[in-house]
């Protein structure tokens, strides 16, 4: 789908500079962030939810493309509109709901797929995400750079990965870590293991970055 590409893109490019450059353009990177988690929220709702409506009822005249097309605009908007005017606290809750995420997909490599344990999981990345965008905002300096080489970590591994799995190399930079993960996710085990590195080299990268560029 072509707004995919479009986004999946942008969200790199976005997740780079959040990541290298964040605590020097903090409200921006938080519209960034904020953005991206509208894409990742509106095509959860698309693939979940609507996907199997299209062709019935108020969805008749449509088809699949051009819904997904226009709900994830909706909430990309509606992130960017929100970070915009709160971004003060945007920061936490958008971290805060990345990190659920995070945590419970940490717990299907390591526990499997028992829901409670997810549950458990993302509740806890919750709580730790949101702090660490409270402190980001109260504390500035190092609490910044790290809350910031985090998020554009994430987004830059995410959309990164998906590029760099159709590559010949993809195989041979996930070795490392496409054991662990092969028997949880045996469809998708080389993008995540791409991603999962990914996030550790530009989480690293973007602290040692931001520890030279910072201007606060």
């Amino acid at each position: 789908m072509v707004i995919d590409d479009f986004f999946i893109a942008i969200i790199l490019i976005a997740g780079l500079i959040v990541g290298f450059a964040g605590i020097n353009i903090y409200r921006y990177a938080v519209i960034a962030m904020s953005g991206a988690g509208g894409y990742m929220l509106g095509s959860i709702v698309c693939k979940n939810f609507l996907n199997g409506m299209v062709g019935e009822g108020i969805f008749r005249e449509s088809n699949t493309s051009s819904v997904d097309s226009f709900v994830i605009a909706v909430f990309v908007l509606a992130g960017i509109g929100l970070a915009f005017a709160f971004y003060n606290i945007m920061g936490a809750v958008t971290a805060g709901i990345g990190s659920a995420f995070i945590f419970a997909r940490i717990a299907q490599v390591f526990m499997g797929l028992d829901v409670m344990t997810m549950m458990v999981a993302a509740c806890i990345g919750a709580i730790i995400g949101a702090t660490l965008g409270y402190l980001a905002v109260k504390a500035n300096g190092w609490p910044m750079i790290i809350f910031t080489a985090l998020c554009g970590a994430r987004m830059a591994s995410y959309t990164g990965a998906l590029y760099l799995r159709k590559t010949a190399i993809a195989s041979t930079i996930a070795k490392p870590v496409i054991g662990y993960v092969q028997s949880t996710f045996p469809d998708q085990a080389l993008r995540v293991s791409l991603s999962i590195e990914l996030f550790i080299v530009l989480t690293i990268l973007g602290i040692v970055v931001q520890s030279f560029l910072r201007d606060d």
